[in-house]
């Protein structure tokens, strides 16, 4: 039995020959974008960066982020202790030598943290601002971005459907607080970690952020052109004691010199999308912080448009 086997498998071999191809399948091409590239990245999927001739994988924005200061830590960490030292209101604010100083950090080395719960645009600014002081750049520091539909959203478990269960739950919140035909009437639950609402002046928005820890409500500034969002901006900003009278509370100003866009906005710390527990009060705090900047912002900026 075993030699009739063996010979009616190497006859089988003989009539129907293995294939012979010089096929190899298409290698999936990333999106590639550069520090000095004016594109709005926040939500993109990061797969690697490319600086001083060295390729490096990362999986995440933050990941990119610490791995590029420390490269420029080793070269020179007299800069970025000086900035971890001091107490200017700059980029040095994104440096501290407490690690206490930050609701979420990652250290650079010898006991420096930089402040990582900040977004994406954040970063690569303060990433900028570095390239400068190190004399370095922006074009040689180059991001490899994966499709954003490799993520399955639908996948259960993923942070694409913890996203669009949250918004479920949230939305009809939000636009109770801000009444029919609202900002966020025409809105739909996203598997961002983010939805916008609009109030009629273009390019000009709402935005309710919820992260894994924290979670924040904005103003934003984001035409084609960075001259008209710093002037937006400015224009604001030259209110801002009285918005903060009235709102009673102080607000972050983010002018965002580096990028094309500005915004406003107040964090709510110690919560997560993650714990469902928290949503109710993320919920109740992005519908009151959005209808109080529709109420007292919003009317400044439609002054000026």
């Amino acid at each position: 039995m075993e030699e009739r086997s063996g010979y009616l498998t190497n006859r089988a071999l003989t009539i129907w020959v293995t294939p012979v191809t010089s096929f190899e399948p298409e290698e999936k091409q990333l999106d590639t974008y550069t520090l000095e590239d004016e594109d709005e990245l926040t939500g993109r999927l990061i797969a690697k960066f490319t600086f001083k001739n060295t390729e490096q994988p990362v999986s995440t924005w933050v990941e990119m982020f610490q791995k590029v200061i420390q490269i420029l830590y080793i070269e020179d960490k007299s800069v970025i202790t000086k900035l971890a030292l001091s107490e200017e209101d700059n980029i040095a604010l994104h440096f501290s030598t407490n690690k206490d100083a930050f609701t979420k950090s990652m250290e650079i080395g010898d006991g420096i943290y930089v402040w990582t719960n900040t977004s994406t645009a954040s970063k690569l600014s303060v990433l900028n601002r570095l390239f400068k002081l190190y004399d370095e750049e922006p074009a040689e520091l180059v991001f490899y971005l994966r499709d954003d539909r490799e993520a399955n959203e639908d996948e259960p478990g993923s942070r694409y459907e913890l996203r669009r269960r949250y918004w479920t739950y949230a939305l009809p919140i939000i636009q109770k607080a801000h009444g029919a035909g609202g900002s966020f009437s025409n809105v739909n639950p996203s598997r961002d970690n983010w939805i916008n609402g609009f109030f009629g002046v273009g390019g000009f928005y709402l935005c309710c952020v919820a992260n894994f820890d924290a979670a924040r409500a904005e103003v934003v500034f984001s035409r084609s052109s960075k001259d008209e969002n710093k002037a937006a901006f400015d224009s604001l900003y030259a209110h801002k004691s009285e918005i903060e009278a009235v709102l009673g509370t102080a607000l972050h100003w983010n002018r965002g010199d580096d990028i094309k866009s500005s915004k406003i906005y107040i964090q709510l710390n110690n919560v997560s999308i993650e714990n469902e527990t928290d949503w109710l009060q993320m919920a109740n705090f992005h519908a009151d912080c959005t209808k109080k900047f529709y109420d007292v912002i919003v009317p400044y900026i439609a002054k000026q448009n």
